[in-house]
């Protein structure tokens, strides 16, 4: 483990945010926590955040409050910043309404950065093949996602050997084929498996 651990803090604008995400929620102060899930935001107001039913860490949120947030982006950033409650709704769906962040600080987990591109492919495991999307792309891998009913059909798992292939525009018309194995999976919403 290094030495150091090398945290920038950034503003507002490069929040990494995706409706779906998983996130982690603590309140100050109470040294418990709890999982949610990003809904929405309005910018420079508010987050919107599921609001869990069961929890004792949930029952440390009430309006005022200040909470501690941390997630994975998925470009591989560990992000986290501190908040204030603004409210929550309770029917019909549980939700936490919080203020949106000024500053996040932000560690990147990935050796080299990686570029945002969105490109048609497929994904081999095995004899399986599905068609997917490559999300993003660096020296050491990529992120893709892909569109099937269950990942055992493909048999998606973490640390299965995979071929992603795709074609770059404008450039060879041979596809450029990928190997390595799932550092990480998520079910994302409508069926969709997201993998790094």
């Amino acid at each position: 483990m290094p030495d150091t651990f090398a945290i920038r803090m950034s503003d507002s604008a490069e929040a990494h945010l995706a409706v779906g995400m998983k996130i982690l929620i603590e309140p100050v102060g109470v040294g418990d926590r709890f999982a949610s899930r990003l809904i929405g935001w309005s910018m420079d107001k508010y987050l919107l955040l599921h609001l869990p039913a069961k929890g004792a860490a949930r029952d440390h949120v009430y309006d005022g409050k200040k909470l501690v947030v941390r997630y994975i982006s998925c470009d591989g950033l560990v992000c986290g910043f501190e908040t204030v409650v603004q409210g929550a709704v309770y029917s019909p769906q549980r939700l936490l309404f919080v203020d949106y962040p000024r500053r996040i600080a932000v560690h990147s987990i990935r050796s080299g950065p990686r570029i945002g591109v969105f490109l048609g492919g497929e994904i081999s495991v095995g004899q399986a093949v599905a068609p997917c999307h490559v999300l993003n792309i660096s020296l050491s891998g990529c992120q893709a996602e892909v569109c099937v009913n269950e990942p055992a059909a493909l048999a998606l798992a973490t640390d299965a050997l995979v071929t992603v292939g795709f074609r770059l525009p404008d450039l060879d018309a041979s596809p450029y084929r990928l190997q390595g194995t799932i550092a990480r999976l998520s079910d994302q919403p409508g069926g969709q498996f997201r993998l790094c």
